[in-house]
């Protein structure tokens, strides 16, 4: 019996004020998964999560969690956890008291509680500040805080990295890890910052332009995109020419001025290859070969892309 998805959007297509916003945009996300919604700002991601929520009703296609219409969100039994952007903390309470009142409202009783997701997102010592004494990137944690409270099995956060120094960055992706990987929570969360949730998300899909560029396991997306060889020589052609007929090639060369740039796979032997280069006479001096990352496949997806609107 196939197993029913955490979180599911097909085609949607989302206009405000009668300009288009969303124009087709895809996300499968399965229960475990620790999913990355990645792009540039302004891509469109904080829209599709406020239609995933139900926040914006009025949309072409469909999104769904845990098999539940976005437009029916109510009846979802799972308990799931939201962050999104700008966090929504009221200023006139203190943090704790902000987490106190979203027990509250929401009907939370068991799992975690308040001091624990305070000391899960390192904001003990800030419980007692107002909301508008915390910082922006503390105001994205106390987000995650409230998010995390009860016991949620789908977290949906919008940017939650944003605003957070690299201690900030490294703490929360290793929550997000634990909670993917440990706990067994599925994780979906957006971000422009593509080479800081490489290591953490098992699955992403990349937006731009109001599209879905492309959607996959982060490893296949890896080595179909190959890593980036950077070969600086004093006769570049003798480099070009060699390169285009060497095995794990994956597409022909490009040259600027005396550097030569190309994309290879796993077949590639790059001993080999420089050894060739060496007999040929093509005097290298510069050769490195770069691991592939998901800034390459963004880019790699966006060359056969119309420009945007």
């Amino acid at each position: 019996m196939p197993v029913q998805a955490a979180v599911a959007v097909r085609n949607l297509e989302v206009k405000l004020g009668g300009k288009p916003i969303l124009k087709g945009v895809d996300m499968a996300v399965q229960p475990g998964d620790l999913f990355g919604l990645l792009g540039r700002n302004g891509a469109g991601k904080t829209t599709a999560m406020r239609c995933l929520l139900g926040y914006l009703p009025s949309f072409q296609g469909s999104c769904s969690l845990f098999g539940v219409s976005s437009h029916r969100i109510h009846q979802v039994q799972e308990p799931y956890g939201v962050a999104l952007d700008p966090p929504g903390l009221d200023d006139t309470l203190s943090l704790r008291q902000n987490l106190e009142l979203a027990q509250i409202r929401g009907g939370i009783q068991g799992g975690r509680s308040i001091d624990e997701v305070l000391e899960l997102v390192g904001l003990q010592h800030r419980q007692h500040n107002r909301g508008d004494r915390l910082s922006h990137g503390q105001g994205r944690r106390a987000a995650v805080a409230r998010a995390l409270l009860g016991n949620p099995q789908l977290l949906i956060l919008d940017e939650p990295l944003s605003g957070l120094d690299p201690e900030g960055v490294e703490r929360m992706l290793q929550l997000f890890r634990h909670l993917a990987t440990e706990d067994g929570v599925t994780v979906v969360l957006s971000s422009h910052h593509l080479r800081e949730v490489e290591d953490v998300c098992n699955r992403v899909g990349m937006i731009e332009d109001g599209r879905t560029l492309l959607e996959g396991e982060v490893q296949a997306l890896l080595t179909a995109a190959g890593d980036g060889l950077q070969i600086r020589a004093r006769h570049p052609e003798k480099v070009q020419q060699l390169l285009s007929q060497a095995p794990g090639v994956l597409a022909p060369p490009s040259c600027h001025g005396h550097q030569v740039h190309v994309r290879v796979n796993a077949q590639f032997d790059a001993v080999e290859a420089l050894a060739q280069l060496v007999k040929a006479g093509a005097e290298v001096e510069e050769y490195a070969r770069q691991r592939a990352s998901l800034v390459d496949v963004f880019h790699l997806a966006l060359e056969g892309q119309p420009c945007a609107d």
